[in-house]
C-alpha cells in the first residue's frame, strides 16, 4: 500500500522530499547517453534522501514508444535500487472504460504506487484508479492560471476527496501547491488525514514556511528541476532535505 511504503521511507530517510524525474531530453547534460542513464545518476545520488520519486509522464511520452520504454526501465530501476514509492504524474481525468484502462496500464503494467488524477469530470474519473491503487487528486496546483478554475471549486474537490477517502481508506491524497500559501491553513484544517503532495517549492518559489502548519500530516514535497538539473545533484537534494526538515520535523 502506497501510504505505508511512504511512511517507511520517510522514517528511514528522515525526509519528506520527493524528487521529480522531469527528465527532459533537451535539458539533460551531454555527458549522459540518454534519459535512463541520467535517471540512474539521479537515483544513485538521492535514494537515501527521499521519501518518494515522482515521474512526470510527459517527458517520456513525447519521445514515443522509446520514451515509454525508458519510463518502464526507470520504474524498474527505482524498484531494484530502493524501497521508496513511485508516483506517476499523469494528471489523467476520464470516465468509464477509459479511466479503467489508464488505471490498469499504470497499476498493473507499470506497477507504480500512486497516480495523479484530475477531478474535473467528477468521481467517475477517479474511482477506477482507487479500485486499483492510490491516487493524488489535483486540488490547488502551483501554476498561476490555476486561479481561473481551481480556486472557485477547490472546496468542493476537497469535500469529494474526503468522501472518496471514506469509501476507499488510505487510497486518496491531495495535490496542493506551495505557491497557494493563502489557502494552506484552511485546507489543513479541513483535510483531515488526507496525505498531501506539494509541488512549487524550488524553481517556482513556494514558501517552505507552509510546512509548519502541516506537522503531523503525511506530507510529500516535490522538487524537480532545482535538483535534477543542478550542477551537484546530491548537494542540492541535501540542501532541500535540510530545508524541509527545518520546517516540518523541527
Amino acid at each position: 500500500m502506497f501510504i505505508n511504503k511512504y511512511r517507511k521511507a520517510r522514517e528511514k530517510n528522515n525526509s519528506i522530499l520527493v524528487v521529480g524525474l522531469d527528465s527532459d531530453i533537451d535539458k539533460i547534460p551531454k555527458r549522459f547517453k540518454g534519459i535512463l542513464e541520467f535517471n540512474e545518476h539521479i537515483v544513485h545520488e538521492t535514494a537515501d534522501l527521499v521519501c518518494a520519486y515522482k515521474i512526470n509522464i510527459a517527458f517520456y511520452e513525447k519521445l514515443g514508444w522509446k520514451g515509454y520504454k525508458v519510463m518502464e526501465e526507470t520504474i524498474e530501476l527505482i524498484k531494484q535500487s530502493t524501497n521508496v514509492p513511485i508516483i506517476l504524474d499523469a494528471k489523467r481525468g476520464d470516465i468509464g472504460n477509459t479511466a479503467k484502462a489508464y488505471a490498469e496500464a499504470y497499476f498493473e503494467k507499470l506497477k507504480v504506487d500512486s497516480v495523479t488524477v484530475n477531478p474535473y469530470m467528477g468521481r467517475d474519473a477517479i474511482i477506477p484508479f482507487l479500485e486499483k491503487g492510490h491516487a493524488f487528486i489535483l486540488l490547488l496546483t502551483s501554476n498561476k492560471s490555476a486561479d481561473e478554475i481551481e480556486v472557485p471549486v477547490y472546496s468542493r474537490v476537497l469535500e469529494l476527496s474526503k468522501e472518496l477517502e471514506f469509501a476507499y481508506p488510505k487510497k486518496v491524497g491531495i495535490v496542493v501547491g506551495a505557491t497557494k500559501e493563502e489557502f494552506i491553513g484552511e485546507i489543513s484544517d479541513k483535510s483531515g488525514n488526507l496525505p498531501w503532495l506539494i509541488p512549487g517549492i524550488g524553481a517556482q518559489g513556494g514558501n517552505p514556511e507552509i510546512l509548519r502548519s502541516l506537522k503531523g500530516k503525511d506530507v510529500m514535497v516535490n522538487v524537480s528541476r532545482a535538483i535534477i538539473f543542478a550542477e551537484d545533484v546530491k548537494k542540492s537534494a541535501e540542501k532541500f532535505k535540510e530545508l524541509l526538515t527545518k520546517y516540518y520535523f523541527d
